[in-house]
């Protein structure tokens, strides 16, 4: 057995940590720093909000659901307030689908904070069902929150991001946009355009001082996905045991990921993906390891 290999289908599967350790960035590293962050009532997107008001940042979150991005405003606050930061946030609901809610939710953004520095295109959708099965609807429905809904909240902020001297776009996309994306036909079709997107974009934008890159998960343990995509513990344990680290990624593993790619460490790079899945993605031990 590979030393970070599981075989042991007793175990139930266990939950990522929570947590990253606190050192990894400095402390007030995104004071000053306005972070926009679409899909933020839960999961990523929540998780990213926090970290980056953890840090200093002023946020503002979009997503459909009032009351969610109310928890997320609150948890917000208090996660800043813990660590002596300022907490500011603001939210407001949208639906990336419709570019009149990305204006009015940039809007407010705008007369909240004075600007945006870092723009977070983390609003997504997903279901599983076979290629034959997905109808147009459907197929449309995913294609236009995460492809469509990206080009539309990246087109609402360009000019706004582009008046800064320095401004970066963190595009979330997926490993099943690198390849085959078997009963997510909807979902790969969508990320592989993200993927693109982000190399197009980073080229084309540069000039304005504008960097852009994505993260790429893998599979990922949040409220979320565990419902849609891998709904009981035997489809949740099989996962894991496709993973080299031993284990689902978690929200803040790819939370940290979008704030490296944000922050000064990274301000020599742009049109990249960052892989964000534990290995999951490369070619598997033999089993007769």
């Amino acid at each position: 057995m590979g030393v970070n290999q599981r075989h042991d289908d007793d175990m139930s599967p266990t939950p990522p940590p929570s947590t990253p350790p606190r050192e990894t960035f400095a402390p007030g590293l995104f004071a000053g720093v306005v972070v926009a962050i679409t899909g933020g009532g839960s999961g990523i997107g929540r998780r990213t909000a926090v970290r980056f008001a953890e840090l200093g940042a002023s946020v503002s979150v979009c997503g459909r659901r009032a009351e969610l991005l109310d928890e997320t405003k609150q948890m917000v606050e208090a996660a800043a307030a813990a660590r002596g930061m300022p907490g500011r946030c603001v939210v407001h609901t949208a639906d990336v689908k419709q570019p009149e809610t990305l204006a009015a939710w940039r809007d407010a953004t705008l007369a909240a904070f004075g600007h945006t520095d870092v723009l977070v295109c983390n609003a997504g959708a997903n279901f599983l069902a076979p290629a034959a099965s997905i109808t147009p609807n459907g197929f449309a429905t995913v294609i236009g929150t995460v492809l469509l809904g990206t080009w539309n909240t990246v087109h609402a902020f360009f000019p706004h991001l582009s008046e800064r001297s320095r401004s970066s776009i963190v595009m979330m996309a997926a490993t099943n946009g690198y390849t085959s994306s078997a009963l997510m036909a909807h979902s790969g079709a969508g990320k592989a355009g993200m993927l693109n997107l982000t190399q197009t974009l980073a080229v084309e934008w540069a000039s304005f001082g504008i960097r852009v890159n994505a993260v790429a998960p893998g599979p990922v343990f949040t409220e979320g996905a565990n419902a849609r995509l891998w709904s009981d513990e035997e489809a949740q344990r099989r996962v894991e045991r496709a993973v080299p680290l031993g284990r689902m990624g978690s929200a803040d593993d790819c939370a940290d990921a979008v704030l490296f790619l944000s922050s000064p460490a990274a301000q020599f790079i742009t049109g990249t993906t960052l892989t964000t899945d534990g290995g999951n993605f490369l070619k598997p031990l033999p089993e007769l390891l």
